[in-house]
Formats: C-alpha cells, structure tokens, sequence
C-alpha cells in the first residue's frame, strides 16, 4: 500500500503497521473522589479516580470545578482513598510534610502512596507496597480499601476471603507502613474449602478513642461478608493488634432480622459507631469489643427500584449492556460476583449487585429502597449529620440526635433535593456537595440551613455509544457529535478540540495587510478599554470599544497616513503612537472619550529621530517610550514632560549604542487598577504580592526586555541614571540533529511573567517557544510561602526509589521542601548581568511566535500566534510550558478587549476579517451539551442541511416495549425539528446516510423483537429484523416528488442551512435477522447484516425504491459491524474477528478474500483503506489487520491477515472512524509554504483514526513512518523507566499496553508517555537522551529495533518529531 509521503516500495512484505495512539480527552467517569490537603497543608483539592487517570481539580469560590492536572497512570485503578497526615505515624520526608497521601490500589498488585508536585505539576510516588501479582484475580488484594480515620493503619482485601491491614509507622520509614497482618493466616488458605468461601462487599474502621495511646491501642475493622449460600450477610469484626502483629476474629455478632445488607460506613463523631445500611433501613451499631448493640434505626423512604427494573438490564443489545456493566462501578476482576464498595474517605458510594446465591427475582420480592451514596457532614452547623441519595434521585440529611450521654437516635429530614440516582457524594468546605451521577453530569451543590441549591455542573460524557465528525461551521477542522448518557441523562455533545472560544462577532473579509492591533485605555484606572487601533501597511485607524466599532481615528489625533509599530496608553488622558518616522503623544478629544478634550481637534505633539534615522521596533508604557532603531542599530529611551501650555511632549532621557540589531521589545508593567486575583488553582500556593517574587534588581515598570540578532535576550533597567544598565542576559543557541546552530532563533517576542517565580518567554522568527529562568541565588525569598523549591542533586529523595529498574540511577530533579525543612539561607551578593538559564523548549510551528497577554497582568495567561492560536498557561507551577491549543482559526495578530459586553474578550485577525470571541479556557471540557432525554444510540450527519440525525430508544413500563425514534437535531440550539416513532415492537439499530440518483436517502436497520440480538454463544437468535429506506426532503419543501423526473426532483431537493429535514418512509425488506449494521456500497448497493448473514441489496431508481436481492453469505457468528472501502468490504464477526468481502458484479457473487487470524469480540472495525482494517475488541484491545502482499499467502482464506500493531486501551471502544479533529491544512497552502513540516502534518491528519469509548474517552491513532517509529520507540521505553515519568502506579508500562498482543507483532507507541517529555525541563530531556548507568532501554523496545536504542538522539530531533505529532493532533 502506498502511504501519503512514502514511496509503494515502503510497504513492508511482513504487513508491519506503525502507529501511535493519543488520547486527545480523557475518561469523564468519576469512580473514586476524594479530598484532602494534597498539593500542600493549606490547600483543600479533589482528586477524581476515573480508572485510567487522575484528575485533580478545585472550587472556586462560586462552586466551579476547575482543572489543575490530569495525568494518565498506565493501568486500572481499583480503589483510591486519602492517608490523612499524622505527625506521629509518619516518618519526616521534606516533600510530603504536613500533606495528606493518595493510597491507591490498582492492577499493578501494588499499594501505591501518591504525592502531588507542585514544581512538576504532576503526581509521584512516595513509595509501592507489593500486595499481589498483577491483574485481577479474585483472590488478590486490591479490589477493596479502607484508611482509618487518624491514619493509623489500612485495610486492603480482595473480592474473597482475604484481608490484609497495614499498620502506619514512623518506624516504617519510607515505606510508609509496616508488615502486613493477615486475616485468615495464610496458612489457613491452602485448607480452606472453596464451598466455605466468602465474598467481601463492604469493610469500615471502627472509630477509637482519641484518648488512647494509638501505639498502643488495637484497631477494629468492620468487614461485611457474604457466604456462598447464605441468606443473608454477615458482619465480621476484627480485632488487630498492632504490637502482636496479629488479627483476632471477634464473636460473630447477632442483627436483628431485615433486609439484605450491603455496606458498613464509619461514624467519625463517636469512639465505636459504625452505620449499618441494609436495603430500606439504616442501621446504628455501637460495637464494644465482640459485642454489637444496635442504638437507633430509620426507614428509607423511596420507591421499589430493583435491578431488573433499570432500563439496561433488560433483554437489550450488547452495546448498553456493556456499558451498563463498565459504568456502574462494577469491579474490573474478572468473573467477579460482587460490585465494589467504598467506606473510607468522604466520598462513598454503594452498589446494589448481587452475590451469585441471590438473584433478581429475590430480590423483586422486596419493596425496599436502596441508598446509593452518602458522606459524612463536616459543617460543625449541621451536628452530627450524614447527607445520602437515594435510587430515586431524592438527597436527605440523616441527623444524629443526642437525647443523653448514652443515648442517640437517627432523625431523617424531608427530601431536600432531587437528582438523577447518584454514584458518589463528597462534602466540601464552606458548605459545598459534589454530586456525581451514574451515566451523565454530576453537580456542585451548596448546603445552607439545610437547604440545597444547584451551583455548577460536573461534566460527564460516558458512556459514548457512537459519534459522528463533520466540519459544521466550514473552519477546517472537524467537530464530534457524540451520543452520550443513558435514560433522562442522554444528550448530544458537540465536542471540539482544544480550548473552546465563543464567537461574538465576526467581519466580513475587509481586513487585509493587518501588520498590528492593539487596545488602550484613556486612564489606568479604568476598568475597561476605549480605543482599538489597527495597523495597515501605509495606514492606521482607530475605532471605539463598545456595541459597535465606530472610527474615531481624527478624533484621536494619530496619524492615519503611517502605519504604527506600537501604541499605547502612556499617561490619564493621553496615548502614544511609534510610527517609523516620528513619535507622537495625543489628547483625544470628548469625540473619542466622554473624559477627553473639549476641543474640535485633539492636541498632539511629536517627536523625529535624529539624523534622518528610521525607526524600526518600540514599545509604550507609563511614562515612558522606548525606542530601536537600525544602522546604527540605537536604543532610545523617551519621557514625557508637561510645557508652559500645559501638553505634554518627549524628552530624550538616554540613548545605548548596540552591538547587535534589534528585534523586538516589550516593558513589563502592571496596568491593572487592582492585583489580578489569584486563579484557584494557585490559592493557597503562592502570595498575591508581585513584588515578594521579582529578583535582585528588577521592578515592573523600571525595566525592559529586548531581543536581539546575537541572538539573545536582554533585562535592561530603563532608570534614567542606570543607561540602559544590563541586568540579565540569556543568550539563544540552539543545536539541531547535525549538531550545528539552528537558523532563525532570532527573538520574535520576549514577555516577563511572573507567578511563584519570574521568567521569561521567548517566541523565535522560527516557530520556537523558550523559557529562560533566574538562577535560584538571583530569585528574591518568599518567607510566607507555604512551599520552597530546592534543588537536590541527589535525586527525588525516595520518590520513586521502589523500581528495581532505577535504584541505582542518579537524577537531576526538584524536590518540594517544607519551610521547617529549609534552612534560612543567607543571602549571596549578585554580579551583574545575570545570566538566565535556559529552562524548556517548544515547537511551535514554522510561523514567528509572538506572545498575547489575555490581560495587561504580569500573571495572565498568554495566548501564543503561530501557525495556530495556543494558550499558555502561566499558573501551572512547573518549569515546563504549558501550553494547550485554542479551538479557532490561526491568527496573525490578536489583541485582548474588555468592554461593558465583552469582560474577556480577545479579537483575532484571520482570514482577513475581525473575529471578537470570549475564551473559555476554565472550563474542563470544550463540550457543548443538547439534552436529548433519552438514551442516543446512533448518530447521522447530513452535510446539505446542516442537521443531525439521531436515533433513540428507551424502555418504558407504560407500554411493555421500546419507545424509539429518528429525531433530527438542529447542532447549534439542539432543538429538535422532526421526528419519525417507530412501533414498540420493533427496535431500530443502526442506520447509514446515502444518495442514490438525486435522493437523499436514509437506511435503517431494525429487529422485530425488543429481546436480545444473539445468543450468549454469539449465534443469532430466531428473530426476524428489517431494512428501511426512509427519503430525506427540506421541512418545508414539496412534498410528493415520485411524479417528476429526475432533473425537477434534483431542483426541489435545494436545502437551507436551519430548515430542518423532513423524513418521510418509503419501502422496508424484512430479512432472517436483526439488523445490526447497514452500509452504502459502490453507490448503487446496500449491504446489510441481519443475524449471521451478510446480504448485497439494490434499489430501483424510479422513485419506488423496490429491492432485488443480489447475493448473500453466511458467517459463523452475528455480525456486529461493517466497513467499506472502494469495492473491499469489511465486517466484525462478534467472536470470531474480522472477515474481508469483495462483491463480483459480473458474477452477482459475494467472495471472501481474508480472515483474521484469532477470535476477538469485535466491538467496531473501519477500512482505512482497501488493504488495512482496523479493529477494536470488548477487552479493550486495539489492533491493525493488513492483507497479505505475495498471493501465495492467500491461499488459505480462513487464516490469512497479517497483524499489524496492537494497543491496550484498557478501556473498551466502542466506535471508531477514520477522520482527525485537528486543523485541516489545504492542499494549495501545502504547495505554496513548500514545508516538509507542513506537509508531514498534513498526512499525520490525512491518515489518522479516532475513537471514542464507553468511559467518555477520545484517542486518536496516527501512522508513522518507520523511521519515527524506531525513534519514538526508544524514547518511550526511556521514558517508561524514568522515575518522573514512569508510570505512577507501579505498572511494567510495555506489560500494560502490549497485554494480550500476539508474538513477534509491533506494538502501537503510547502517545500519552511519550508527551511527557515535552513537559520536562531541557535537563531532564538531555538525561533522559543521553546513556545514563543501570538504564537498559534496549529491554524495553522491540525485538526489531533494539538497534535504535544504542545510539544517543538530540533533544532537537525528539523535540521536532513530538512537536510535529502534537500540532497534527492539535
């Protein structure tokens, strides 16, 4: 096969594929949520365990959730809770002093303690505790966790008949814990009879007294257990004895007869209370030694809602069930009875699945109530109180009143909201409750006087069913419409790629040779602009901010005949323009401002460069004006003073000749009238005090920052009495893959920003971003800072010293201090000029960067021009840049506004039009919701009316049956403009967009039973099914067109963008089969696959739409997908992979041609082209199936493709395309910028896959050359090994992405490990790069590149490849 900028003769014999997976959106599924001091001891953050990943977030103060870091843990996590910090217990480690630790379980067989940084802005590992062998076996420890309340010890078990606690120690040093006490002995295990076993649902610490000495004191745990054909549970309590290192069994206990239960929660308030919850009551239990008391009771109140009475766990296909089974927090073991429960921490949860001796029908014998989640009220307000849901949605406070010392009773309110049924709850600070929904958004709520109220939305976007990529707004670059939720909770999501933007307004194409654009203020103290200036090759306007741009340029006083190099305001009720020939400073008149002169005609003076030289660069700020100029390259300095009139006009106040040209300029100034609030993601990290972080020698606006041709960057003080005196010099020299300078360094933008530390960032002529740093000497103390950064040369400290594969690496790398761990340093005497260190690099692009502040704050986030808009953000405290792609069209200039209309408003330039739009970038997901209120399973996009089709059904007990429709959905407003219902007998299940003739046509696929599509065994059952054709036509277009001939039809087939369709029904052929997918083939066939067989079909073209059945073929199992390329056919056999097809014409004949070589359950597939099928299984396996290139290979045809790459996702997707939801570069662009650079992007686009999963993920595929491939492949496997970017959970990396993979088959390279290394330091990049002792890497690659790993890469060539690969993602 030929590739797009490769040669036929690169198609290799061996049908190798080279491929590299990106998840561009991570899942949205919350399973754990926690809460704690985890960044450091003053900070309150939420960290989410969404099963591959880690988010962590915080409120801000109007209860928005906020994104401060998601990172990926290269494996399953199980369980996830919070080890409180404890003084006593915890030994003293300088980077986890006084923050509380992340414990989790996962896959790995590991105990994980996690700790978050800070400067790396990531999590690490403190330390791993092997409990079990990787994976998922029943009897292995992991599915379970509890911490005791205090942090002294904690609980793992595993879903049978094992528990293990480990008691927390200071003893322990390091490794956080001590021995492990195991109950039963294991000893006992070898001769305990599998009839005798027991499934653990439930485990809780029993609360101590504080009084008690807790070195000395035994913890009780609470274990809920249920024996294998038993009635009902029973409620273990075990005694661990810390100093014995021992676990006593307790009398088991006698509970009053009920319902089943299914957890046990602790009760913080009181030394020896657990919470009991049995379905329709809760339990109070005082445990005193063996002995079990129970205090108090309350019913819950709430309606009948068993399992077999939710819509998925009917007879239904396979898609909902196994999305159902994914996402309601079942656990990931495998065969596993019992769903996992959670009872430490805050947030809990409960699970209503049953052991395997009780079955639905058991339990439809019972009338009650189950409640789903819970957590404990922290607001001393409330008292003692526990906040729960209940299935039905309704939330209640469970009060614990006491009537004495000895007595207390439940009291439960009214229902105080009312939500879709919950999954978890977690109590806040200050009042606020995160609410998380099983299969759609969760909220922020807020609790006040025992009244809640709705505050924001969590957005959850699983499970996606199916999606759909169109281009709807003509900008190049694809949106997905996704179907998303189950039942109420189904939606639409329009979800676009990178930081979202709302237009405003938008221009016509009016605006060519745009060369600046600015905003102004007429005072400092303003709190919004007043004037907008563009800049044109030989002239300049200026317009009013507001509700309309008006040119005021004559009533400003600028000159419209020149073009302007900078402006800006320079003083209350005046403004500057640097044109090349002169300098001027004006007085606007009250034409421009309601506050300017009262005059005709605005009050300007000017001033001219000597000696007829040329202005070329200049900046304004307050006061001052500082100019560049060419041969002789002269740096002029320019202040303002008042004459015997009263105007103002330039003085000169100092001139430095330069020993090289300039190229560009800035002062860094705070324009703001009040400090920029700190972003919540920073609060409680850093001081909002600028001026405690500046270095020795420099003040905001007594200083600025050039670039020159050395080329270099420059701080110079602008002080009148220091001429231009240097106080930092970071000089540019870049080393490409020859090992000789890169070209085109040359600054094109220098900014200071300024956070927890200053440093500078530099956009280059050559499409390259650089951060330069102060020496950490220069940097000036901050003594109230929480958190101080040391540089250790010794390594993290133990962070990670728990990998055998770097025990005895040495590593450059930082390590948070706590201020009691740092000594007070004294002071060293700094020499100027300073030399900056440069810090990180990043590519861009091949177009100039420069650097737009989104407000006149030396804390704002910067946006970045380039080939495309970026967002750098400057409040993730990290020594990287930090840098996400805005969704909008590249600009070459853009400026920030705010106006009374428009608060954060930026107006980009493209495409020769003014574009005005507000950025978004707080939000978590660039996603936009349509509420469709029912659960979507197929989505359509038809691209003349601008209108999505979606197909719907739902259960309903009203009629016994499906309620099921075709809606279409206008993209925009979600409104829906028409709908076709369907029988309720009838069940429809996939369809397909197609134009036969001049009709537009819509196919739909059927079943005739509203049961299951297939057997268990993946044989088709005796249902029958249909296919439908339904005739799209414009809503309020003609309606008969079958009279007229073609060319008529095709004149009043015209549709109009927001009509709407009209779907009207033809003719349906019923077939042997439900109907399972359907495809428009060689445009005149129709290929449907109904049960096991696959059916050519064709339709008359005389307006009856009569069929003619061409030729059939049967498979082993249901046929679950298809695929079409050109005359190859494709389809997913549901168990035994997939199966190429071709239809002979002359022959009327359907031939078989290949067949995959393994069973898989093939959950969706796609031609990428006629010779290369992609599929995806239900284990979450990703893989590329090539057909062989010799024909004596195919002689065979059952076992002849040949494997091409494969991929653990470890999440299961369900749909997957070939397109890209990057930008689209057009061919004659390509041509014209004659970039190699361009155009391997271009066919990074061109030949990439995405695919969605169950979990709300998103990834795409791209393929790569071979040459890439054995690059990137040696990176990651130095990646996976070192320790900042190993993976945090203890995974072998190539273990969990390769698992399952076939022998001697390429494995696809991990994007989200490989992006790692532009995060790093430019230090951190070269050690990774360079052979560094005890690392192998070569152990880690394939045995088919093993070559690449024993030679060392420069850090430019990485940095190209992974720059090219994250634009073309981007």
């Amino acid at each position: 096969m030929a590739v797009h900028g490769r040669a036929a003769a690169d198609h290799e014999d061996d049908g190798s594929s080279f491929y590299l997976a990106k998840c561009m959106l991570r899942s949205s599924v919350v399973l754990q949520a926690v809460c704690g001091h985890i960044r450091s001891p003053t900070t309150v953050d939420i960290v989410f365990g969404k099963e591959t990943s880690l988010e962590l977030i915080v409120l801000s103060e109007d209860g928005v959730v906020q994104s401060v870091c998601e990172q990926p843990v290269f494996g399953k996590i199980k369980d996830m809770k919070v080890l409180p910090w404890n003084e006593q217990l915890r030994c003293f480690q300088p980077q986890t002093y006084g923050k509380d630790l992340l414990v989790v379980t996962s896959d790995s067989g590991k105990l994980s303690f996690l700790t978050f940084c800070v400067e790396l802005h990531r999590f690490l590992a403190v330390c791993h505790i092997h409990i079990s062998q990787p994976g998922n076996a029943r009897r292995d420890l992991g599915p379970l966790l509890t911490v005791e309340a205090r942090g002294r010890a904690i609980a793992v078990s595993a879903l049978e008949d094992k528990i293990a606690v480990y008691p927390v120690s200071a003893a322990a040093g390091n490794n956080i814990v001590e021995k492990k006490m195991m109950y039963p002995k294991e000893s006992w295990e070898k001769d305990e009879h599998t009839a005798a076993s027991r499934t653990i649902w439930s485990m809780a610490f029993v609360p101590g007294s504080e009084n008690v000495d807790s070195k000395d004191a035994s913890i009780v745990l609470a274990v809920l257990v249920h024996r294998k054909g038993a009635a009902q549970n029973e409620l273990l309590i075990l005694f661990c004895d810390i100093v014995t290192h021992s676990i006593q069994l307790g009398r088991s206990p006698t509970l009053p007869p009920g319902s089943l239960a299914y957890s046990v929660y602790t009760v913080p308030v009181r030394p020896g209370l657990i919470f009991l919850f049995r379905y329709g009551e809760i339990l109070l239990l005082q445990v005193d030694g063996g002995i079990i008391h129970v205090i108090s009771s309350v019913l819950v109140p709430g309606t009948c809602s068993s399992v077999s009475q939710k819509p998925g766990y009917r007879d239904v296909d396979e898609d909902e069930r196994c999305a159902y089974a994914l996402l309601e927090l079942r656990p990931r073991a495998e065969n596993a009875p019992r769903a996992e429960d959670s009872s430490g921490g805050t947030a809990e949860r409960a699970e209503s699945t049953l052991p395997e001796s009780l079955t639905d029908e058991d339990m439809e014998k019972s009338s009650s109530p189950l409640v789903c989640a819970w957590t404990w009220c922290l607001d001393a307000s409330f008292g003692p109180t526990l906040v729960i849901s209940v299935e039905n949605g309704e939330m209640f406070l469970l009060h614990l009143v006491h009537y004495s010392s000895n007595e207390m009773q439940l009291s439960l309110s009214e229902c105080l909201y009312h939500f879709p049924p919950l999954k978890c709850l977690l109590w806040m600070e200050d009042g606020f409750l995160l609410a998380l929904a099983e299969m759609g958004d969760g909220q922020v709520l807020y609790m006040k006087n025992a009244n809640i109220s709705y505050r924001s939305t969590i957005e959850n976007i699983s499970p996606i069913l199916d999606f759909s990529l169109a281009d709807y707004h003509r900008e190049r670059q694809d949106q997905m419409f996704a179907c998303t939720g189950a039942g109420l909770e189904g939606s639409l999501r329009v979800i676009h790629n990178g930081v979202s933007v709302e237009k405003l307004i938008s221009t016509g194409p009016m605006y060519d040779g745009v060369t600046g654009l600015w905003t102004m203020k007429f005072h400092r103290e303003d709190a919004f602009h007043s004037f907008l200036v563009l800049s044109f090759v030989e002239e300049t306007r200026v317009l009013s901010v507001g509700l309309s741009f008006n040119d005021i340029t004559d009533d400003v006083g600028f000159n419209s005949c020149s073009s302007t190099l900078a402006c800006g305001w320079i003083e209350d009720g005046w403004v500057a323009q640097i044109c090349k020939d002169e300098v001027r400073v004006c007085a606007p008149t009250m034409g421009a401002h309601e506050k300017g002169m009262a005059a005709l005609s605005p009050f300007c003076t000017s001033w001219t460069p000597p000696g007829h030289m040329s202005i070329s660069l200049g900046t304004v700020s307050h006061c001052r004006v500082i100019l560049g100029t060419s041969r002789p390259g002269i740096l002029i300095m320019l202040g303002l003073k008042v004459n015997d009139a009263g105007f103002r006009e330039f003085v000169t106040l100092g001139e430095l000749t330069l020993e090289a040209e300039l190229s560009c300029i800035s002062v860094p100034q705070e324009e703001e009238p009040f400090p920029m609030p700190l972003p919540p993601a920073v609060v409680g990290l850093v001081e909002n005090n600028l001026g405690s972080f500046l270095p020795s020698g420099v003040e905001v606006g007594k200083v600025c920052i050039i670039g020159t041709h050395k080329p270099s960057v420059e701080v110079l003080s602008i002080v009148p009495e220091d001429n231009f005196s240097v106080l930092a010099v970071g000089h540019i020299s870049l080393i490409n893959t020859m090992g000789t300078g890169l070209c085109g360094c040359v600054p094109e933008d220098a900014r200071l920003v300024l956070f927890d530390r200053p440093y500078i960032l530099v956009g280059l002529r050559n499409g390259m971003l650089l951060r330069f740093d102060w020496p950490t000497s220069v940097n000036a103390p901050c003594s109230h800072s929480p958190l101080t950064l040391e540089r250790a040369s010794s390594g993290v400290s133990h962070v990670g010293s728990s990998f055998s594969a770097v025990e005895n690496m040495t590593w450059n790398a930082p390590v948070l201090m706590h201020p009691q761990a740092v000594g007070d340093n004294e002071e060293a005497a700094v020499s100027y000029p300073v030399q900056l260190h440069l810090i990180a690099v990043r590519r861009m692009g091949v177009s100039p960067v420069s650097l737009v502040p989104l407000q006149a704050s030396l804390r704002a986030d910067v946006v970045a021009l380039g080939d495309r808009p970026w967002l750098l953000q400057t409040a993730w405290h990290s020594e990287r840049i930090a840098c996400t792609s805005i969704s909008f069209l590249p600009s070459t200039h853009a400026t920030a506004v705010k106006s009374r209309e428009c608060m954060q408003g930026i107006l980009f330039v493209a495409d020769k039009s003014l574009h005005l739009v507000e950025m978004e970038h707080s939000k978590r997901l660039n996603v936009q919701r349509h509420s469709l209120r029912s659960t979507p399973r197929k989505i359509a996009y038809h691209a003349e009316s601008k209108t999505l089709l979606v197909l719907r059904s739902e259960w309903c007990d009203h009629v016994n049956g499906y309620v099921s429709d075709i809606c279409c959905v206008d993209p925009v407003t979600g409104a829906s403009t028409f709908s076709y219902k369907f029988d309720h007998a009838e069940l429809p299940k996939c369809m397909e967009l197609c134009r036969v003739a001049n009709e537009h046509l819509l196919l739909v696929g059927t079943g005739l039973s509203t049961g299951k599509a297939m057997m268990a065994n993946g044989e088709p059952i005796g249902a029958k099914g249909r296919l439908i054709i339904f005739q799209l036509s414009p809503k309020n277009g003609r309606g008969r067109l079958d009279s007229i001939d073609d060319s008529e039809r095709s004149a009043s087939l015209t549709f109009k963008e927001g009509e709407g369709l009209k779907i009207t029904y033809k003719n349906h052929l019923q077939l042997s089969g439900v109907v399972l997918a359907v495809a428009f083939y060689l445009d005149q066939y129709i290929l449907a696959c109904a049960g096991n067989k696959l059916s050519c079909i064709s339709i008359s073209s005389d307006g009856l739409y009569r069929f003619h059945r061409h030729d059939s073929i049967k498979t082993r199992f249901v046929i679950t997908c298809i695929s079409v390329n050109l005359d190859r056919i494709v389809v997913g056999d549901c168990r035994d992979g997939i199966l190429f097809y071709t239809y002979q014409e002359y022959e009327s004949k359907l031939e078989q041609l290949y067949c995959d070589p393994a069973q898989r359950l093939v959950a969706d597939c796609v031609l990428v082209d006629p010779f290369t099928a992609v599929v995806t299984d239900r284990h979450g396996n990703f893989s590329v199936l090539r057909c062989p290139k010799r024909s004596e290979d195919c002689s065979n045809p059952e076992r002849n493709l040949i494997p091409g790459c494969w991929y653990h996702m470890g999440e299961v997707i369900m749909s997957i395309r070939k397109g890209s939801l990057a930008y689209k570069v057009l061919s004659n662009d390509i041509s014209k910028t004659c970039s190699k650079i361009n155009k391997r992007e271009h066919q990074f686009s061109d030949n990439s896959v995405v695919a969605s999963t169950l979990l709300g993920s998103i990834v795409i595929f791209l393929q790569l050359t071979r040459e890439e491939y054995e690059l990137l492949d040696a990176v990651q496997s130095r990646l996976a090994v070192y320790p900042l970017t190993t993976p945090v959970l203890g995974n072998n990396h190539a273990q969990f992405r390769g698992k399952g993979c076939p022998d001697g088959v390429n494995r696809v390279l991990d994007g989200d490990m490989l992006g790692q290394f532009l995060e790093l330091t430019s230090s951190q990049q070269r050690s990774i790069l360079s052979d560094q002792p005890g690392m192998d890497s070569s152990s880690f690659l394939n045995q088919n590149f093993q070559i690449s790993s024993q030679r060392s890469f420069s850090v430019e060539e990485v940095l190209k490849l992974l720059e090219l690969v994250h634009s073309s993602l981007t």
